[in-house]
């Protein structure tokens, strides 16, 4: 074998971040992230979230999350987020972090659009160390960004759980 030249390199790349606050029943969702980690399909501590959670499309049927999501629709297409690619929500999970749970640095890739809602207050953030941004666990607060953008939070030390919804918009057509 002759190889002729091997670069590993970074480049400059365009995404975006957008955090705000939504309106919405977190109790409710607590709740049933509670039952959802109980079903036999959960992915807990089978992902990067060192936690328990739910089945990735465990909310793509709940109606209360549909119209949470419907926002976030309108904001992807508005902001063209998708830049003209047909898009589906395709995934939708929770996930509770217990004392010493933790999420590993990942991203969502091959996912267009990925997003987060917190539930609950609580110290353990979600960070974005690539772009030195983070987003603080308050009820309500949530992000969207791109999907290849690496995110994870901390171990979790205190007694108490951070619970959240994430959720993946795909391609309509590599689905």
């Amino acid at each position: 074998m002759k190889i002729e030249q091997l670069i590993k390199s970074k480049i400059e790349r365009n995404y975006f971040f957008i955090t705000g606050k939504v309106q919405m029943n977190t109790k409710y969702f607590i709740d049933e992230i509670e039952k959802g980690i109980r079903d036999e399909n959960n992915k807990s501590f089978q992902t990067n979230l060192i936690s328990e959670m739910t089945d990735w499309k465990y909310f793509l049927s709940n109606k209360k999350f549909i119209d949470v999501a419907l926002k976030f629709n309108d904001l992807v297409e508005q902001e063209d987020l998708t830049e003209g690619k047909r898009w589906t929500l395709q995934e939708a999970w929770g996930f509770k972090q217990s004392i010493g749970n933790y999420t590993q640095s990942h991203d969502h890739f091959p996912a267009m659009v990925s997003g987060a809602i917190m539930l609950s207050k609580h110290q353990q953030s979600l960070l974005f160390p690539e772009i030195k941004k983070e987003l603080k666990c308050e009820p309500g607060n949530f992000v969207l960004f791109s999907s290849y953008l690496k995110h994870g939070n901390k171990r979790n030390l205190l007694d108490s759980c951070r619970y959240g919804l994430s959720f993946n918009y795909m391609n309509k057509f590599e689905n």
